[in-house]
């Protein structure tokens, strides 16, 4: 029998696979579709009316590739006859699209090449594939609210950020962009690293540099993050003064520095010195510093510390980065801010109130309900305000190795409280398993009002097929409601759990190829059959959980059609990954580098 703890699950679950099928359809209520209509056109012309630049091309290509992994259609450039129209509309505005018709044609315009984008991304979304395609409906313009919609990849533990191929990156991302992201975050683990010399810090850097290069190729915001949390070789003499924790919120991880001892602070300039030189011919968009967890010191010349060291070394860093990135923007966290009340908020407000030129972004959140003081105080410094919702970790252990976590409902209370405040932020991300959470909380940055569950509808149909939204919601729904009672220890519904495995299983059984054997249903499919053995049955030790694990980190040979490179048709992937036509695992070779403890 297999161990499935956190450590080992995540260990194994590396390399996702992407599907030979990545679904949709704007019709999800509607009960019969036919699989195939032969009245659409096979063959679909498609007309770019901007000068061609590397993003348009990118973009027509995402087009291509997404509509023709879902049907028997075959997408070409052409003016002539064109059905689709791509083009960039500077009245519009920057990140803002327009889908309209001209003639016979649909027309997608985006305010810029990354609005075209996004702009592309609703048109998918909204279209019919029946074997053949059908294109969308939908008509209208849509600006963001959100400035800033990122995303935070936690890129250790072995986890799919971690081990996934550049091109399996690459192509998540750009399905990432496709909902409107606009920004990715990823660190380098200096944690886990004794310095510069070590054989592990260049494939580290090599990562980082990789995301960095694949977002910039997007359009998107490269954001990364320093803080006083250095190398594990520094010496221990300017080693900071450990936190006091009395609520057990605020953590103690890494080897953070005292930036008031003279040499900690020429040590943390330094290295994020070589940090900036390294990344300077990629670039960097944003800084994002923070200051608990990894980070903080308690001596008496920094405490406290989310008001005092805190602020003047990040203050150090963003003068030093803008040598590099003049244009840079940061991005200064509250998080843990006064867990216990220590005054560093009211700190921070005067601190910002006497200078507050070099900081663009608060974030602030906290492990439940959003704090307080920004909400009835006002943000300090009248900065626009972001958040750092949690869409990994809550309610779920081992952290992805139960296959998919949509807590819609969760993330609906949560963004209710701040709406009226919150211009963006950068959910934290553990792996691929939570991607519905992904959708519903970007969209929330980019329509306030739009709900949790209208955001599921338009996933559902788009990545399962039509006629199964009531039933798909429906098992989300008490999968969230299974996670809560068993986080919260309290008594939950075993005929509802079991009512969840026999739904997956009558959609699996409607669904077209493509939605059977696409990554994202799978994952969620699986949960229902581990949350049935887990909580209705027998235990994790039973031969259904087993196969169901064992598909979750496990690799089948079948291979897609995509034209870029091949991904195996799975759930979540894994570092054992199947060699073309091979019909056994085998391993791949990991990144070498160890791994950093979560955030």
């Amino acid at each position: 029998m297999y161990t499935h703890d956190r450590r080992t699950f995540l260990k194994c679950a590396g390399a996702a696979a992407f599907g030979v099928g990545l679904p949709g359809c704007i019709s999800p209520d509607s009960k019969h579709v036919p699989e195939h209509d032969e009245t659409s056109p096979r063959n679909i012309k498609v007309h770019l009316d901007t000068p061609a630049d590397p993003l348009l091309s990118r973009t027509f290509a995402i087009l291509k590739d997404r509509i023709e992994q879902r049907c028997a259609a075959h997408v070409v450039e052409a003016r002539a006859g064109a059905q689709i129209i791509l083009t960039v509309d500077d009245r519009l505005p920057h990140d803002a699209f327009r889908i309209d018709q001209v003639h016979s044609a649909v027309r997608v315009a985006g305010g810029s090449q990354q609005g075209l984008l996004y702009g592309v991304g609703k048109f998918l979304r909204t279209s019919r594939y029946y074997g053949t395609f059908q294109p969308s409906l939908w008509r209208g313009t849509s600006v963001p609210h959100g400035s800033l919609r990122g995303m935070y990849f936690a890129t250790h533990f072995h986890n799919w950020y971690h081990q996934a191929s550049e091109a399996e990156i690459a192509r998540y991302m750009e399905d990432l962009a496709l909902w409107g992201v606009d920004a990715v975050m990823v660190i380098l683990p200096m944690i886990n690293l004794q310095d510069w010399n070590d054989l592990q810090t260049e494939p580290a850097m090599a990562m980082v540099r990789q995301y960095a290069k694949t977002a910039r190729e997007l359009g998107l915001q490269f954001v990364t993050s320093v803080n006083n949390t250095m190398f594990i070789g520094a010496p221990q003499h300017i080693r900071a003064t450990r936190l006091p924790d009395p609520l057990g919120r605020r953590g103690n991880s890494g080897h953070p520095i005292c930036p008031s001892i003279p040499e900690g602070h020429a040590y943390i300039m330094e290295n994020a010195r070589q940090y900036f030189e390294k990344l300077s011919d990629v670039g960097v968009d944003i800084l994002c510093y923070w200051p608990y967890d990894e980070g903080g010191c308690a001596c008496a010349h920094c405490a406290p510390w989310g008001s005092n060291g805190y602020l003047k070394m990040s203050r150090d860093l963003t003068l030093l980065a803008r040598q590099y990135f003049p244009k840079v923007k940061t991005v200064l966290s509250t998080w843990m801010f006064d867990t216990p009340p220590e005054g560093e908020w009211q700190g921070l407000n005067d601190a910002l109130a006497r200078e507050n030129g070099w900081v663009d972004y608060i974030l602030a959140d906290a492990h439940e309900n959003f704090p307080r003081y920004p909400l009835d105080a006002g943000v300090p410094g009248k900065l626009p305000l972001i958040n750092f919702p949690e869409i990994s970790m809550w309610g779920n252990w081992p952290w992805g190795g139960m296959g998919a976590h949509p807590l819609p409902a969760r993330f609906q209370r949560l963004w209710d409280q701040v709406k009226q405040v919150v211009a963006g932020g950068f959910p934290y991300s553990e792996g691929i398993y939570e991607d519905m959470n992904k959708a519903v909380v970007v969209q929330f940055y980019w329509d306030r009002d739009q709900s949790a569950r209208k955001t599921l509808e338009e996933y559902i149909g788009y990545e399962f097929g039509s006629g199964v939204s009531e039933d798909v919601l429906a098992i989300i729904d008490i999968l969230e409601n299974t996670a809560g009672c068993a986080f919260r220890k309290q008594p939950l519904d075993t005929a509802e759990v079991q009512r969840a495995c026999r739904l997956a299983e009558d959609v699996n059984g409607r669904l077209s190829l493509w939605a059977r054997q696409n990554w994202r249903w799978e994952i969620l499919r699986l949960r229902t059959v581990l949350d049935r053995e887990r909580f209705a049955g027998d235990g994790l030790e039973t031969p259904a959980a087993e196969a169901a694990m064992t598909r979750l980190i496990g690799c089948a040979p079948r291979q897609s059609s995509l034209s870029a490179s091949s991904f195996p048709a799975i759930s979540v992937a894994s570092s054992q990954r199947s060699a073309p036509g091979s019909t056994t695992p085998c391993r791949s070779r990991p990144r070498t580098f160890r791994q950093i403890p979560a955030r």
